[in-house]
């Protein structure tokens, strides 16, 4: 599986399909962390629903690199679809990493506060919408949709539902929480188990669906 994954991080690094999420995560988090004054939770709370698109672009953009003949042939020396989905989110999950750590890094740097408290939560709440936003990519990607037009208007559905919806118990109560700076804990645990059961159950389900199909 880390041979799969190291395969698809070549392929994405040098496709460059993850410039276009990677630069507008990155001039959002200049924009959101530049004044040293400004409470740190707040920003945790939009850096990390952008983290959650960026997730799902990504994960998307690498199962989409492939054309079907190139990925059977994955298919064949990886010898298994678990090892190649697998693959696909453990890729996308060290690019999120990175980019988490540096989210957190840089609000550690700008307010000189390394305290677990915030940064234990900035962590949590990045890897929790990232794992989310992998969760959506998967069955939004060409695995299971073929045409790009369904997969974007499928994939900006799910995203707004999820973020935007008082009613979807998964990351939104996480964010409203660090934005309107009331208790987080209990949403933070929420979203952190919604998150892990949500991307174990894309996955599965997707590994299945294709399984079915072949």
């Amino acid at each position: 599986m880390l041979a799969v994954s190291r395969y698809h991080l070549a392929l994405l690094g040098h496709s460059q399909r993850y410039l276009p999420a990677v630069l507008a995560y990155l001039t959002l988090c200049a924009i959101l962390y530049t004044d040293p004054s400004s409470p740190v939770l707040p920003l945790f709370g939009v850096s990390a629903g952008g983290l959650l698109v960026v997730g799902c672009w990504l994960t998307i953009a690498v199962l989409d690199i492939e054309d079907p003949v190139q990925r059977l042939i994955t298919l064949s020396h990886a010898r298994g679809r678990g090892a190649t989905i697998g693959g696909a989110v453990l890729a996308v999950l060290a690019c999120v990493l990175v980019l988490t750590l540096v989210t957190v890094g840089w609000s550690v740097a700008l307010t000189g506060e390394l305290r677990w408290s915030l940064t234990g939560t900035g962590l949590l709440a990045h890897l929790s919408c990232a794992l989310l936003g992998i969760a959506i990519g998967l069955p939004c990607s060409r695995l299971l949709i073929a045409r790009i037009g369904w997969t974007v208007l499928i994939g900006v559905l799910a995203l707004g539902v999820v973020l935007l919806g008082k009613w979807v118990p998964l990351v939104h109560p996480l964010l409203q929480a660090l934005m309107s700076g009331t208790s987080y804990a209990g949403p933070l645990a929420l979203a952190t188990g919604t998150a892990l059961a949500g991307l174990a159950l894309s996955a599965v389900v997707v590994g299945r669906v294709c399984a079915g199909r072949a």
